[in-house]
């Protein structure tokens, strides 16, 4: 986070006057300028006292989550400095200390507001608007998408390299527009789920600007597709002003529509609360597991300018008691600032939004006079109730490392600790272990590795976690789940011992639950084996699989300390020597088959002589394309430099069956919401993220059709990305449940009318190729793959209609896959979705 001048100019002095007497001894009193407010109803304040800190500064904590029943976090604040508390200024990660000393806390309420109001005191004269952009720079954002509207004038006059306050040096955020709001959405994500990990190892959110009513409602979908896969989003939308009439142009009740899809949903009643509330959302957007947070913007606020008499009536206007608060219904839509303890005997805090969530945060002093965030160390002690409820959420943001078994002992994941002892030692004993890696791996790669070589345990890895273990490596087993390879799959079944990192056992990896891991589950039950469970939420614990040891904690962290434990200490003897031999033994039985056909002969006329010539043209399947692609990436040594995005159906799971995965995050697609159409606005984001990478879309034809309208998009910011599109005129995922469930009877799978995508792509000005047959696909994909690599090319190919295989059918146990293309009976009261 950079500092404005005037707030460096406020820290300073605030440092040097509470050197000696404390807080009070420092007051900042800018010009004020007239405005109103309206009562908070975003901030609640929590001030946390120890007496167990080296003195310096006094530091208070915020307390930040949403209103009604929406989620919370918690920051503080040193005077002028307010940010996520997550080990650096910015929740992105743009700046870190490694030198950082803690400070006490102080109790005393008056000393806590003064502070409060002295952070805000750095945005007097400032509107909001100019705060909001402002906030995006501390955050270290660079590129912005949306669309415009009335109601998002103000912010985004701001992005405009002319505006004032870039003073004639051009914006420092590219703004992108797009061709719907929806599809800004989908951009957004694909920037947040491929860009660099910040120095704090998390992945910066996409940002999202879009106007009022229809504009909001287009991004539900978006919305709901990060929340569903974890994508940290920040969406700013702007709203009718706050003293327009009922059901005026373009309002809709945003708040309401988003709660549902978004970690934090929250209309600002007053350009005072636009710093607090921004800090907060854009860090539980990356906090925990992360999705998106969202805030509804009154234009006239946008305008509204913040004043000191403003400032004092936001803070001394914050009520006491948390709970007191709760038990008052109307309050609960009303007011967002309130004061309490919060049951845990450390004094006062500012508690922000719904009351019953929330995170906690410390100001640390650095050596160099500025202040620092970390996650506090305070946290909910109380299991029941009310408080339990609060201590809730903390658990799914704020990891413990413990370890926990179904009997309800716990101990640390670090030191001397008997549950830790006992996980290793069934680790060490296990003689079919298998790793299930998920998206919670992907900060933690090398890790990984090293963790599966030094134990020698096959690893195979969920959709969104394909690339965070090489599959080059010997004991990669490539994807698991409905359509993972057959390997994965029998061999979950068959483990005595299942170690899963970072997944949620999400129904698309388990198959039947009730046929889930048979082996590991008569293991568990003689002490041999069973399930270890590690996730950063708690809530997670024995949610979807009963788990013999659940680890609360990062992966990274568990992976360290295991490894440790094994390299260290004591060695763990070659136990899987013969498991090993039966995966490969395996792959080589059941490799994941690729549909060719027989080459056919006609005559045709020759346009140039008027003469007969003979043709001979071989039809393709989409793993026959795939798998071209993914050998000549491979045989050019660029696999590692590609970034791959999907839609949804057919071509997405081929994709992940045959391209060779070997660097995380190199697989972007919808998961858990399956939203056809995303593919395009994925590859967008992700080449705004990754410039130097190469970015390739896999489509189909019915996710394409949905938005390729985006096409706009990428001619009108020259964004060189590659898009094949396969196209087979169907949704052919879906034409072949109909034909397995609904005796053929196919309906609104056929795209009867598609556009020739080529002259579709020519309209837009973007240079274009077409193959319908084997005999020329190797040339002209090597001509999409590495000629022109500064600008985008549409590759559009014919494919024919196969099923992508092996599937597990509904209702069916993980090992019951359907190999053939053949007829294969299936439970009918199972069908899919």
């Amino acid at each position: 986070m950079k500092l404005s001048t005037a707030a460096a100019l406020i820290l300073s002095a605030a440092i040097a006057a509470s050197s000696g007497s404390g807080v009070e001894a420092f007051t900042h009193t800018p010009p004020s300028i007239a405005t109103s407010l309206s009562s908070p109803a975003f901030v609640n304040t929590k001030l946390l006292s120890k007496n167990d800190r080296t003195k310096r500064t006094p530091s208070f904590s915020l307390y930040m989550s949403s209103t009604a029943e929406e989620k919370g976090s918690t920051v503080e604040t040193d005077l002028n400095s307010l940010a996520p508390a997550n080990g650096s200024i910015s929740s992105t990660g743009s700046e870190s200390y490694s030198e950082i000393e803690e400070i006490d806390r102080t109790p005393d309420i008056n000393a806590a507001k003064q502070s409060y109001k002295n952070y805000l005191s750095q945005y007097i004269g400032q509107s909001g608007a100019h705060i909001i952009y402002s906030k995006l720079l501390e955050e270290g954002v660079t590129v912005v998408n949306g669309y415009s509207g009335g109601a998002n004038l103000p912010l985004l006059d701001q992005f405009h390299p002319d505006h004032p306050r870039h003073e004639g040096n051009g914006a420092p955020i590219r703004w992108i527009t797009n061709s719907n709001e929806s599809s800004s959405g989908h951009v957004a994500e694909g920037y947040a789920k491929s860009a660099p990990l910040g120095v704090n190892g998390k992945s910066p959110p996409g940002v999202v600007v879009a106007t009022s009513g229809p504009g909001l409602t287009n991004l539900i979908t978006p919305l709901q597709d990060a929340i569903c896969d974890g994508v940290p989003l920040v969406a700013l939308c702007g709203q009718a002003a706050t003293f327009a009439p009922e059901d005026s142009f373009q309002s809709a009740p945003a708040v309401a529509l988003t709660t549902p899809c978004t970690k934090f949903s929250y209309q600002i009643k007053g350009s005072v609360e636009l710093p607090m509330a921004l800090d907060y959302a854009f860090h539980v957007a990356t906090s925990g597991r992360p999705g998106p947070a969202f805030l509804d913007l009154p234009k006239d606020l946008q305008n509204q300018v913040i004043t000191a008499e403003a400032i004092e009536e936001f803070v001394e206007s914050i009520p006491v008691g948390l709970e007191t608060v709760a038990d008052t219904e109307d309050l609960l839509c009303t007011q967002f600032v309130r004061m309490s303890d919060l049951g845990v005997g450390v004094g006062y805090g500012l508690h922000l939004g719904q009351v019953k969530e929330g995170l906690g945060f410390e100001v640390h002093h650095r050596p160099d006079g500025g202040n620092v965030l970390q996650p506090s160390d305070v946290s909910p002690g109380e299991e029941e109730g009310f408080m339990g409820q609060v201590k809730k959420f903390h658990n799914d943001h704020v990891p413990s490392f413990k370890v926990f078994n179904p009997q309800g002992e716990e101990g640390p994941l670090e030191g001397e600790s008997p549950l830790m002892e006992e996980l290793v030692s069934l680790i060490r004993s296990a003689k079919k272990p298998i790793i299930i890696a998920g998206q919670g791996c992907n900060d933690a790669a090398e890790e990984l590795k090293h963790l599966a070589e030094t134990l020698q345990i096959p690893v195979c890895t969920t959709l969104h976690a394909l690339g965070c273990f090489d599959e080059r490596h010997p004991l990669a087993l490539n994807m698991v789940g409905m359509h993972g390879h057959p390997t994965p799959n029998f061999l979950v079944q068959e483990a005595d011992l299942i170690i899963n990192i970072g997944s949620r056992f999400d129904d698309r990896i388990t198959g039947n639950i009730g046929n889930y891991i048979p082996e590991a589950r008569k293991a568990a039950g003689e002490g041999r084996g069973g399930v270890i469970h590690v996730d950063i939420r708690k809530s997670e614990n024995a949610k979807q699989v009963a788990n013999t040891f659940f680890v609360h904690s990062t992966g990274k962290k568990f992976m360290q300390e295991v490894t440790n434990r094994f390299t260290v200490r004591q060695p763990r003897p070659n136990v899987t020597a013969d498991w090993i031999a039966s995966m490969k033994a395996k792959q080589e039985e059941f490799p994941v088959k690729i549909p060719q056909y027989p080459p056919k002969t006609y005559t045709k006329t020759n346009p140039e002589t008027g003469e007969d010539m003979t043709v001979t043209k071989t039809k393709m399947s989409t793993q026959f394309v795939v798998n071209m692609m993914n050998e000549l990436l491979c045989e050019n040594n660029t696999i590692d430099d590609c970034i791959f995005t999907t839609g949804v159906g057919i071509h997405q799971m081929v994709a992940a069956q045959l391209i060779t995965w070997t660097r995380p995050r190199q697989m972007l697609s919808s998961g858990s919401l399956g939203t056809m159409g995303v593919s395009l606005g994925y590859a967008i984001g992700a080449k705004l993220a990754n410039g130097q990478k190469i970015v390739i879309s896999v489509d189909g034809d019915g996710s394409f059709n949905m938005t390729f309208t985006e096409l706009k998009t990428v001619a009108e910011e020259k964004i060189p990305v590659k898009l094949l599109i396969l196209n087979n005129d169907s949704q052919m995922m879906v034409e072949y449940w109909q034909r397995l469930f609904h005796d053929g009877r196919y309906l609104a799978v056929h795209n009867s009318q598609n556009p020739d995508y080529c002259k579709l792509a020519d309209a837009f000005g973007i240079k274009n190729l077409y193959c319908d047959c084997t005999e020329d696909l190797k040339e002209t994909m090597q001509k999409f793959l590495f000629d022109d690599p500064d600008e985008p090319v549409l590759f559009h190919v014919r494919v024919e209609r196969t099923p992508c295989l092996p599937l597990v059918a509904p209702g069916k146990a993980l090992d019951n896959m359907i190999l053939e293309d053949e007829d294969f009976e299936v439970d009918l009261s199972a069908a899919p979705s």
